[in-house]
């Protein structure tokens, strides 16, 4: 459902598309098209699309906006170096594009839905390769492995998101919301997803590759990464049995307890995975992008067959190697 109002909705850009999808993932309402009916209504009753925050379909009862009243000036942050790139900035930390004015009121600055070049255009761009597989399947200890082997940077999109949480849930509205949604063992705001993997991307300019973990999650994230970014250069597919899975994730819960390991959360994430692989592992086989690997398996025996695919796809000439099998 939240892919066709992805691909279907007028408002599907930036602020607007956040904000309805914020909406339909807090809500879960039982008739989604009647929700966006009232969603729409209430654009033009605020005087537009340009009129909507993050937050605007949250509450069923908000005040008209006036303007920009309340809003604090944007600011940067200090002690960042100057760009050094033509085209773009580097943007402030994510907690500088927000502030709170009350427990009903947060207002974005402009400095998150401008364009901006993610990598330097007068260089090539570095590697990316995505990994994808159900909860438990070993995406982490691969894509740390992965990204030693070869030099490359790692970016957990579950870690970005974790820590975030731990340092903002408790004073922002916007992270408390989020926090709520993964604990039930739904997924972040698309938006917010893609935003935290660019500044990743913006913070290491001169790394050569990046190993992204567990990314996309579903067909919306490939889209919008696609759209913003471009495509990944591979696309590695753990796949890993339900059962396997499910021991896995039980496991880690009484060793670490995480907040997306509760029981619920995943008996919900095991079939939101389920829901959302057949799309995503189509649209990447159809580019020629995805490599399959058992994941059934010891650990050392996978890294060996994953170094192997991906020098032979992407480095056929032997470069990029750092490390050794």
């Amino acid at each position: 459902l939240l892919n066709t109002v992805q691909a279907s909705c007028p408002l599907r850009r930036k602020a607007p598309h956040d904000s309805l999808l914020t909406g339909l993932m807090y809500y879960r309402p039982e008739d989604p098209i009647s929700y966006m009916e009232m969603c729409l209504q209430k654009v033009r009753d605020i005087g537009g699309p340009e009129k909507v925050q993050w937050d605007t379909f949250l509450s069923r009862n908000l005040p008209p906006i006036n303007g920009g009243q309340g809003k604090k000036t944007p600011h940067r942050a200090e002690g960042l170096p100057a760009p050094q790139m033509r085209r773009y900035e580097r943007l402030p930390p994510i907690q500088s594009q927000f502030s709170i004015d009350s427990d009903s009121d947060m207002t974005e600055s402009s400095g998150l839905i401008q364009e901006y070049d993610v990598f330097d255009p007068n260089r090539e761009r570095p590697k990316i390769i995505f990994v994808i597989g159900g909860p438990g399947s070993g995406k982490g200890t691969q894509s740390t492995k992965m990204a030693s082997h070869f030099g490359f940077i790692c970016v957990s999109v579950g870690d970005i998101l974790r820590k975030q949480l731990i340092h903002h849930a408790s004073s922002d509205r916007k992270w408390e919301l989020i926090a709520q949604i993964i604990s039930k063992g739904d997924l972040a705001p698309p938006e917010t997803t893609i935003e935290e993997l660019k500044q990743q991307f913006i913070n290491h300019q001169d790394a050569t590759g990046f190993v992204v973990d567990g990314f996309p999650r579903d067909i919306g994230q490939a889209f919008t990464f696609e759209e913003q970014i471009g495509s990944p250069d591979l696309v590695i597919f753990l796949a890993c049995s339900s059962q396997r899975l499910r021991q896995r994730l039980e496991r880690r819960a009484s060793l670490h307890g995480r907040p997306d390991d509760n029981a619920h959360a995943i008996d919900r994430r095991l079939s939101t995975f389920k829901q959302n692989l057949p799309l995503i592992v189509k649209y990447y086989q159809d580019k020629g992008l995805i490599a399959r690997f058992d994941a059934d398996r010891e650990e050392d025996s996978i890294f060996e067959d994953i170094c192997c695919a991906v020098q032979g796809l992407l480095f056929p000439n032997g470069l990029g190697v750092q490390g050794k099998l």
